[in-house]
């Protein structure tokens, strides 16, 4: 031992040869400490010497740097642009935070590393919200590390997170919608029927194409960007007239081909033409201002809430059918699964309220020309 005493330590090893490697490594390990010169990095050194000397691999030594850019590569590789952008963002302002101490290796970071870097964040006036989702990309990134055994413990589990305020999605009224239906011209039109009616997010509804509509079975098939599952819609009694009208003979063709070709940020992106419409509808957004010095204003009414006008309707049906015992085993079990769900959801979507609609077409453009009318 580094004092002198005696002491019996097993190397686990049944070659004799290479448990009495083992031990001589140990015994010039001791000598460099009782010197008061055995550093970290000759420890790791040692450690390493002694696996390969037992035809083991060595220890990875990775530093903090290399970790999190290798696993902001991977991904890049594995996670949609948008998803893999924001975990860099967040990487590259955690790797700034540290400094020269990026540089050293990976289990040497530790909970004040994160802390401060929390402190910092609140400190610039972000939102609490936007700090906590920051600290929760660092907690993924180092579970992979101590999953792979690179680190005992993930030291951003330990730190606590900032008091987090939501707000909730209003919901549109019928008469918002008619508004809205009044205001809007040709595709965007189609657009609010189609996000009223589906319950689908605006990149969903612009990249919807004739191949996504069934007519003859009466719904919609197609696949969520933001999560990539997919989802079967029942076609809404308004929502098929209008189609059955515009249906056109190419299946690749896009129900909103004006729209599509935009993005949905930015300042002439789709939200702000919304955003636009609602205005000139004469439709307040409810905006919430988050806190912080920087944080985000939140908007009650947008697009996504013809969504959550969708989702409250199911709700409905779901407590009408609790309510009534029709969610009983003995009803269940008379039932189709995969019919009981597009059942449930053509009741759903039966519970919103229709939107009466006058539709001019124009035969030759396929173009729809509504003028929505109060009920």
């Amino acid at each position: 031992m580094p004092d002198g005493q005696r002491t019996f330590r097993s190397t686990k090893l049944t070659d004799r040869k290479k448990a009495w490697e083992v031990c001589l490594q140990w015994e010039k390990s001791a000598e460099q400490g009782r010197g008061g010169s055995f550093t970290e990095a000759q420890a790791r050194k040692v450690l390493n010497t002694i696996l390969e000397s037992t035809g083991q691999a060595p220890m990875h030594n990775e530093t903090i740097q290399d970790y999190f850019s290798n696993w902001q590569n991977a991904k890049e590789l594995a996670k949609k642009p948008r998803t893999a952008e924001r975990y860099g963002i967040v990487v590259e302002r955690f790797l700034a935070s540290l400094g020269p101490r990026a540089k050293n290796p990976l289990a040497a970071l530790t909970v004040r590393d994160l802390e401060s870097f929390r402190n910092d964040s609140m400190a610039q006036g972000k939102a609490p919200k936007t700090v906590a989702v920051e600290i929760k990309v660092l907690r993924t990134v180092l579970n992979v590390a101590r999953r792979q055994g690179t680190m005992l413990t993930n030291p951003a589990e330990a730190v606590e997170l900032p008091k987090v305020v939501s707000h909730t999605r209003d919901v549109f009224s019928p008469a918002q919608v008619q508004l809205l239906l009044a205001t809007a011209d040709d595709e965007w039109k189609t657009a609010i029927l189609l996000g009223y009616y589906l319950g689908a997010r605006l990149t969903d509804v612009t990249n919807l194409t004739w191949e996504n509509v069934d007519l003859a079975g009466g719904v919609i098939t197609y696949e969520q960007r933001k999560t990539g599952k997919g989802v079967t819609s029942p076609i809404h009694p308004d929502l098929e007239a209008l189609l059955a009208e515009l249906a056109g003979d190419n299946p690749r063709a896009y129900l909103c081909p004006t729209l599509q070709r935009r993005r949905v940020g930015g300042r002439s992106g789709l939200s702000q033409m919304f955003t636009r419409i609602m205005r000139d509808a004469g439709i307040d957004q409810q905006q919430v201002k988050g806190k912080g010095k920087q944080g985000r204003t939140f908007s009650k009414l947008s697009f996504h809430s013809l969504c959550a006008t969708r989702s409250r309707a199911r709700s409905q049906t779901r407590e009408y059918r609790r309510k009534s015992g029709r969610n009983s085993p003995a009803m269940q079990t008379r039932r189709c699964i995969k019919n009981t769900r597009i059942s449930n959801c053509c009741r759903s979507s039966r519970r919103l309220p229709r939107c009466r609609v006058c539709w001019q077409i124009d035969a030759r453009t396929k173009k729809n020309s509504l003028l929505a009318t109060n009920r």
